[in-house]
């Protein structure tokens, strides 16, 4: 009976997957497509690895180091390819470079994890420049993530210190996201924040966010978050918005209610620091050109869907929507 089971999760989950419609031309995936293989989804669309899952890598400033576990890739390809999450630098020498092993993820066959294979999972630079992060597929990379390192050293001559600060896609990427096909449960806001983005002295940093829709405030987190590191840190919450006397979690069936632009601004102590703009569109959050499936380079593709592997707020592997926004200009 449990094997009969799992069969019909596994079915329900190709069924699920068949209809994911990527942005506003509505490309569905073909139901053969996912057809289930002994070791990957016999399908034809490019691998690639979950955006998110680059961005969450644990760093480490100290040891200028990044924790290579559980990236989360997409399409999985057919065969038993090696992979590799290497770092290079701008001329394109190698700099860093980690064994990856494919893992299963539960009843998701468009989905695997990549762990480290038989190694520590430590990739450092020890190195100030500009670098370039990614999953490669043999010789050719799969999903690239650049980012900077700038080296820091303290000044107090009695504990010397050198650390090196990264910069990147961190200060500038955010996300809505839904469970799939679940448009009247709480949406989530996620985004990454550092205390270097805030005045000098702002130590104490009490940080809420704000959606503006038409210069009106239609919903806001319920309350603030803390941040409390120099390096990037993630953030989640979900939205409330007011009714009357009383005030109820926002979903996404609520904000795509009505077209029109969305302001998303994150203010920290009460003042405004960044702030991303989208667009209700048809009664659909417009989604960035890089999650369109056939986003060239597709090194850059960003997917549009991911298993949340957190289990918090109910949700436990489930398959979330992404609803990716970037930040204003500043």
């Amino acid at each position: 009976m449990k094997k009969i089971y799992t069969m019909i999760a596994r079915f329900a989950s190709i069924l699920a997957l068949s209809t994911i419609a990527f942005g506003q031309k509505g490309i569905l995936l073909s139901r053969a497509s996912f057809t289930a293989a002994p070791t990957a989804v016999g399908q034809s669309n490019a691998p690639a690895v979950e955006y998110q899952s680059l961005l969450n890598l644990r760093y480490y400033e100290a040891d200028d180091g990044f924790m290579v576990d559980d990236l989360q890739l997409v399409f999985p390809p057919q065969g038993n390819q090696k992979l590799a999450f290497v770092i290079s630098d701008k001329a394109g020498g190698e700099v860093a470079r980690v064994p990856l092993r494919i893992e299963r993820l539960r009843a998701f066959e468009a989905f695997r994890l990549l762990r480290p294979d038989g190694v520590p999972g430590i990739a450092r630079v020890r190195r100030a420049g500009d670098f370039v992060m990614a999953v490669k597929l043999g010789d050719q990379a799969i999903t690239a993530l650049p980012f900077s390192l700038k080296e820091e050293k303290s000044a107090d001559p009695y504990n010397p210190k050198t650390r090196y600060v990264r910069e990147g896609p961190w200060r500038e990427l955010a996300y809505f996201s839904a469970p799939s096909d679940k448009p009247d449960t709480p949406i989530t806001f996620n985004w990454w924040m550092s205390l270097r983005e805030l005045p000098p002295g702002a130590r104490r940093a009490l940080c809420t966010v704000h959606i503006m829709q038409g210069g009106q405030e239609i919903a806001a987190t319920r309350s603030p978050v803390v941040a409390s590191y120099d390096d990037w840190q993630f953030f989640k919450a979900q939205m409330i918005q007011p009714k009357g006397s009383a005030a109820q979690w926002l979903t996404l069936a609520t904000l795509t209610k009505r077209d029109g632009d969305l302001n998303i601004a994150l203010k920290v102590n009460g003042q405004p620091v960044k702030s991303w703009r989208s667009q209700v569109r048809g009664r659909q959050i417009e989604r960035l050109a890089r999650n369109q499936i056939e986003f060239e380079p597709h090194t850059d593709f960003i997917a549009p869907r991911l298993i949340d592997l957190s289990r918090d707020g109910g949700c436990d592997y489930c398959m979330l929507d992404l609803f990716w926004v970037k930040a204003n200009a500043r």
